[in-house]
């Protein structure tokens, strides 16, 4: 089944790296704790999630670059921000209460230190419910890759390993890939 590119490239127009300036940066944000229904719905190592990062690595092994490893922390961050989107309908890289990418990841493990970045996307549809996770995820790599932004963080050399979050309602997919090096 092929997914229609207009709702790919609104999805795809609606995900950007962190520290784009596009997002006002949060004071006083709690990075302490996740939002616990979020926390508490967030599911790891989903199918999507495992055919996304194998399609983001197969994208950066065509360009060069050396395929990511699974990070566990990055992995949780994601799959609570995904759950987090879902559940409260919001779409960007911050939270309603001003939680962004680093503040999740240092909730996970306060002792993290590297640079990061995040790529989001969202699929609304009911065409999305027969479509196998293989092709999801090469559609939503499809669509990071027509996005200068996206592409420059999928290719990046510094990003060595990633966490991939995925969150299912309905007929909404949302994914979340949050990269880092080491």
């Amino acid at each position: 089944m092929t997914i229609p590119m207009a709702t790919m490239l609104m999805a795809v127009l609606a995900g950007c790296a962190t520290g784009s300036g596009r997002e006002p940066p949060p004071v006083n944000v709690n990075t302490r704790t996740l939002p616990a229904a979020a926390s508490a719905a967030a599911e790891a190592e989903t199918p999507l999630g495992r055919a996304l990062t194998d399609a983001v690595n197969r994208w950066r092994a065509e360009k060069g670059a050396a395929a990511l490893r699974t990070d566990a922390t990055l992995e949780r961050a994601a799959a609570v921000h995904a759950a987090d989107m879902a559940q409260r309908d919001y779409f960007g890289h911050h939270n309603p209460d001003g939680q962004g990418p680093r503040e999740r990841v240092l909730a996970v493990d306060p002792d993290f230190s590297a640079s990061l970045s995040e790529n989001i996307h969202r699929l609304d549809g009911a065409g999305y419910a027969a479509t196998s996770d293989a092709a999801l995820a090469m559609a939503i790599v499809e669509g990071w890759s027509r996005s200068p932004q996206h592409r420059r963080i999928m290719q990046s050399a510094a990003a060595t390993r990633s966490g991939v979050g995925v969150a299912r309602t309905g007929t909404r997919i949302i994914a979340v890939q949050v990269y880092a090096g080491d």
